[in-house]
């Protein structure tokens, strides 16, 4: 029996093949061109959304957008990819109508428009707000790592560039010695003269050149600096090299990333606060126009231990957004009694003691360093039966931070709810694995600069979300939202 055999490449046919016919009626890039086809480009602010009267026409911001979009959905990032798929995928023909932007084109869009590509997502997040499909008040929030544009060897240590600059100092004074020495004898060595000062020449502008990355460091206030891209910082979860942490607040329900913001903190504990209130907008103006709740409705922010901070708990608390924020552990060598053992007195402000003796205030909280310590007196520690399980010290000391009932009540919450820190982990962790490893593709962002890292971030952010919303209600339902 014979293979199966496709149609003679020369044959023609007498009704060509649309292009539409090409594409199913129920694909995502159907569901792109229909949302980007309603959103308002000019106020978004993309550039060359109002085309010139003169020249030559540019490209419609709505279709670079498309295809950026689709691009992204696809795991294909580089505007090189992007034209070869211009003239070789069927969708990307549908998509732009047989349009051809080339890869400078296409990248110069993404680097022009980041300010407008965050907007976009934001226009997004409303467009699922508007359709009901943010139910819930609670959000889940984490942060994650990713890689600059630069390298790890772009990165400059002020301690490292110190020590450059001495052992500098030493080979120019060695060069220099060694002139002299070569004056003082009439017969020059195997080196010559000429060859010295060439060396020292470079030695010399080596060393200004150090002086100059330490003098700006110094000024900046920074232990270190990557070279190139100065807004990146180098991140401990990157091993050392350079990147931007991205911050993101998902809704519990349909795990739509709500809000997320890309900043140059290497740690996640001053982001709880703008996170959480910039979440709680979202959802509550969502609960609202579906008519669950009122603007001042309570809010509920899940995090993890890197968010622990009592000040940022207690601004929340006034706000009604109460958090379940997983309590940092301190590290207990010895075994000793915990903090929790002790018995706080506010009318008195002082601490009593499992024995029953009082440590009374030593140390009041400052706005620059809000914990206050307690202290027993050292004749009531000497003589007590529970001092080699209380302390080491001749006396015992605790303290306590400005906003300590703020964190001891998010702590009662989390012990008496453990369960919000599994639907912490349920919520949060699967966008970040879709963004990081699917859409990014585990590599490096492409955009240098913190404004290029936002703009990058947002597009992948929007992908994200739009192909949630693809999976939850399906093509159909999607096409018919966005055209209204």
């Amino acid at each position: 029996m014979a293979h199966r055999t496709g149609q003679a490449r020369e044959q023609t046919t007498l009704f060509p093949v649309m292009v539409d016919d090409l594409v199913g009626t129920h694909s995502l890039v159907r569901v792109i061109d229909a949302w980007v086809g309603q959103l308002p480009m000019n106020k978004l602010g993309f550039t060359k959304a109002q085309a010139q009267r003169r020249g030559a026409p540019p490209y419609d911001p709505a279709d670079l957008l498309k295809l950026y979009i689709w691009g992204y959905s696809h795991g294909s990032r580089s505007s090189r990819i992007l034209e070869r798929e211009c003239h070789t995928n069927v969708e990307c023909m549908w998509l732009l109508r047989r349009l051809v932007p080339d890869h400078k084109t296409i990248a110069n869009f993404r680097t022009e428009n980041s300010s407008a590509l965050v907007a976009t997502c934001a226009a997004f997040v409303e467009f699922a707000s508007k359709h009901r499909l943010i139910t819930s008040k609670t959000v889940a929030i984490d942060g994650t790592k990713l890689r600059a544009v630069a390298s790890r060897k772009a990165v400059l240590h002020k301690d490292r560039l110190e020590a450059q600059a001495q052992r500098n100092a030493q080979d120019i004074a060695k060069y220099l010695e060694l002139l002299n020495e070569q004056d003082q004898n009439e017969h020059a060595g195997e080196i010559s003269a000429v060859d010295v000062h060439t060396a020292l020449g470079e030695l010399k502008a080596r060393g200004e050149e150090i002086e100059h990355r330490i003098k700006a460091l110094t000024q900046m206030g920074r232990s270190s600096l990557v070279e190139g891209e100065p807004q990146a910082q180098p991140m401990h979860g990157l091993h050392g090299a350079p990147g931007y942490n991205l911050q993101t607040a998902v809704e519990a329900d349909s795990h739509l990333i709500v809000h997320h913001e890309v900043c140059t903190e290497r740690n996640d504990v001053r982001q709880l606060q703008p996170m959480a209130e910039a979440a709680a907008v979202v959802v509550r103006k969502a609960a609202a126009s579906d008519g669950g709740g009122s603007d001042g409705s309570k809010v509920v922010a899940v995090a993890d231990s890197g968010y622990d901070d009592g000040a940022q708990i207690a601004a929340l608390g006034g706000q009604q957004i109460i958090t379940f924020v997983a309590p940092k552990r301190g590290v207990n060598p010895h075994g000793l009694l915990e903090k929790g053992a002790f018995t706080f007195d506010a009318q008195k402000n002082q601490y009593i003691c499992p024995a029953g003796k009082v440590l009374k205030c030593k140390r009041r909280s400052t706005e620059t360093n809000p914990t206050a310590k307690y202290t027993a007196k050292p004749r009531d520690c000497a003589g007590c039966a529970l001092k080699p399980q209380c302390t080491t010290s001749d006396r015992r000391s605790v303290t306590r931070h400005a906003h300590e009932d703020a964190a001891q009540a998010n702590v009662m919450r989390v012990q008496e709810h453990p369960e919000m820190m599994d639907l912490r982990r349920q919520v949060v962790e699967h966008p970040f694995g879709t963004l990081k490893h699917v859409i990014l593709g585990n590599s490096r962002l492409l955009l240098r600069g913190l404004q290029g890292a936002k703009g990058e971030l947002s597009l992948a952010v929007l992908v994200y979300n739009l192909k949630r919303v693809f999976s939850m209600k399906g093509a159909t339902w999607m096409t018919q939202a966005a055209r209204g």
